[in-house]
C-alpha cells in the first residue's frame, strides 16, 4: 500500500513538472491590416499597437522608426519583451527576451514557458482589432 501511494505521489509530481515544462515558441506571421488605398499612416499603426498592447497590460519599453519594443510583466514573476515591426499596411511580433520563462534552444529551435504563446496570441489579436477599427473608420 505504501508503495502504491508513493507511486501515485511520484506520478503526480511528474505530471506537474510536465505541465510547467516548455513548449515551442510561436512566432506569429505578419498581419496585414490594410491594403490598396486603405492604409494607415505610421502614427496610426503605432497607436493601434500601443492601444492593443495596453488592453493586456503590455507597456512600451523602447521605440525606433517602424518598431516598438513591448514588455509584459506577469505578477512580478515572469517578464517577456517583444519587438513589433510595423508599416502602413501591417505588423509583425518577434521575441526579444524574457526573464524566468525557461527560454531555451533545443536542437536549434526555441522553447519557452507555455504562457508566452498565449500572451503573444492575445497581443497579436488585440493589435489586429485596433488596426482594423482604424482602417474601417477611413
Amino acid at each position: 500500500m505504501k508503495k502504491m501511494i508513493a507511486g501515485l505521489i511520484l506520478a503526480s509530481l511528474v505530471g506537474v513538472a510536465q505541465a510547467r515544462g516548455t513548449v515551442a515558441l510561436l512566432e506569429p506571421e505578419r498581419v496585414t491590416v490594410a491594403t490598396g488605398a486603405t492604409t494607415l499612416d505610421p502614427e496610426q499603426m503605432k497607436q493601434a499597437i500601443v492601444r492593443g498592447g495596453s488592453k493586456y497590460e503590455w507597456t512600451v519599453a523602447g521605440e525606433e522608426p517602424g518598431k516598438l519594443r513591448l514588455k509584459y510583466n506577469k505578477q512580478n514573476k515572469h517578464e517577456v519583451e517583444v519587438a513589433v515591426s510595423y508599416d502602413t499596411t501591417g505588423f509583425q511580433i518577434r521575441y526579444v527576451g524574457s526573464i524566468n520563462m525557461k527560454y531555451e534552444l533545443k536542437n536549434g529551435a526555441p522553447f519557452i514557458h507555455p504562457g508566452y504563446n498565449t500572451w503573444v496570441t492575445n497581443l497579436n489579436r488585440a493589435i489586429s482589432t485596433e488596426a482594423g477599427a482604424l482602417t474601417a473608420a477611413k
